[in-house]
């Protein structure tokens, strides 16, 4: 895990980039305002390699052109050659907003996750791609065994060892990107996401979708096999490969009716795609206004009644922090991976014991921040810890109460009010100072 601004230092931007001399400088100029930057050159035929480096980029050519998944791999092996710690990797056509890289960072120090995942937003994509990209979510969600939000994103941020474990892969192209998240999850590595914008510009797609909705089905159908052999010890089964047959099909004709393919006189199909309108990619300095800067600090919600979230419990019951007048509530942040959170959930789960009358205590976690629900389940039952915890996805939770780390824990009094932010892991002497403040509130 990243410890402090030193560490920071060692983190790279790595931009594969093919024929994208029009954005590739501007993209590169706005990724130097917070990271050094690689570009790596993959055979394009225009001067991307030239515009990049004119930006400040150093750069890395191969040629001929091998394809994303090639360019991500030179790029990890010069990365950890020069001693990094971590890369983050983003499109050079514009579609990765180089602002939202202190996300990533934040993400990295405060979770120390392996790979993280920029998540789009796929009802602000254009038609298809948002229909193919949710088909796409659900069959490799399937195929994984446990959800992920977005498993086609390119803008991630990898670890050292998430990106020494990549170097034995042979898929060239986009299928490298799918791969990378069953690595991360066979390994037991941490995976976790955060929001990013979702940007389409019109700009120029080097994606074939026939070839590549193949080669996509054929990754889905190995990760599936994989993930069954690991579970089973070594067993597999080829009858669910017969549910990809329709979903292939359904999935190909989108694209002929969408115009992404065509099909030419002598009756095969070859790929089409629009001529872009021209455009100028200026990078946003700094992010246009959204919803995040019109909440409170988190100083600033010291004292104001809580919003009355509904929160869904584990066990299917949906709880209302309004429902909770009249008794303390400590809001505890909190995942199965986190260390500091294994260490006071004892104390938690005393406090639950010893004032369950006049005392709420309510975990909440997120099922996707590098766990499943299955996972949460099993460590509650593990460790005996009988606690209200909400399986809570709602982002707009996590940014009301500022959750850039973990654990935190809000402390509200009897009447609801927010009296307490405690970041870290909690002590009894602290569960207790809290308590002398807030049992009286709560009419205890």
């Amino acid at each position: 895990m990243l410890t402090g601004e030193s560490s920071l230092s060692r983190v790279l931007a790595l931009i594969p980039a093919y024929n994208e001399a029009e954005r590739v400088g501007a993209v590169v100029a706005a990724t130097r305002a917070y990271l050094p930057v690689l570009v790596v050159d993959d055979g394009s035929a225009d001067d991307t390699a030239i515009l990049a480096e004119d930006a400040g980029a150093t750069v890395l050519r191969q040629s001929p052109n091998q394809g994303k998944g090639a360019a991500l791999r030179a790029g990890f092996r010069w990365a950890l050659e020069a001693g990094y710690e971590a890369v983050i990797m983003l499109d050079a056509d514009g579609q990765h907003d180089p602002a939202e890289i202190p996300r990533f960072l934040q993400t990295y120090t405060a979770q120390g996750a392996d790979l993280i995942i920029g998540e789009r937003t796929f009802r602000q994509m254009p038609f298809p791609r948002n229909l193919s990209n949710t088909i796409g979510r659900w069959l490799f969600s399937w195929a994984l065994g446990q959800p992920v939000r977005d498993n086609q994103s390119g803008y991630r941020l990898l670890s050292r060892r998430m990106m020494e474990a990549t170097l034995d892969s042979h898929e060239q192209g986009f299928e490298f990107e799918v791969e990378m998240i069953v690595t991360c999850v066979q390994r037991g590595y941490r995976l976790a996401g955060v929001p990013i914008r979702t940007i389409y510009a019109g700009e120029k797609s080097h994606i074939k979708p026939l070839h590549q909705t193949v080669h996509f089905l054929r990754v889905v159908w190995q990760t599936r096999r994989a993930m069954r052999r690991a579970r089973a010890g070594g067993a597999s089964s080829h009858w669910p490969s017969l549910l990809l047959l329709p979903l292939l099909a359904l999935t190909g004709a989108l694209l002929i009716l969408s115009g992404g393919i065509g099909i030419d006189a002598a009756g095969t199909l070859s790929p089409v795609y629009p001529t872009p309108a021209p455009i100028a990619f200026t990078p946003p300095t700094p992010l246009p206004p959204t919803p995040e800067p019109t909440l409170p600090a988190p100083e600033e919600i010291i004292g104001l009644p809580a919003p009355d979230y509904a929160l869904p419990l584990l066990d299917g019951e949906t709880i209302r922090l309004a429902a909770l007048r009249g008794q303390a509530v400590f809001l505890n942040f909190w995942a199965t991976w986190c260390v500091p959170c294994q260490n006071e959930m004892p104390l938690l789960q005393r406090l639950h014991d010893e004032h369950g009358d006049s005392v709420r205590v309510i975990a909440i976690t997120d099922p996707h921040l590098g766990q499943s629900e299955q996972q949460v389940r099993e460590f509650l039952t593990r460790y005996g810890f009988t606690f209200p915890v909400a399986l809570v996805e709602d982002e707009t939770v996590y940014r009301y109460f500022d959750v850039a780390q973990i654990p935190v824990t809000y402390i509200l009094d009897g009447d609801g009010v927010i009296r307490f932010r405690h970041i870290g892991e909690l002590t009894a002497a602290e569960i207790n100072r809290y308590l002398e403040q807030v049992a009286p509130v709560a009419g205890d």
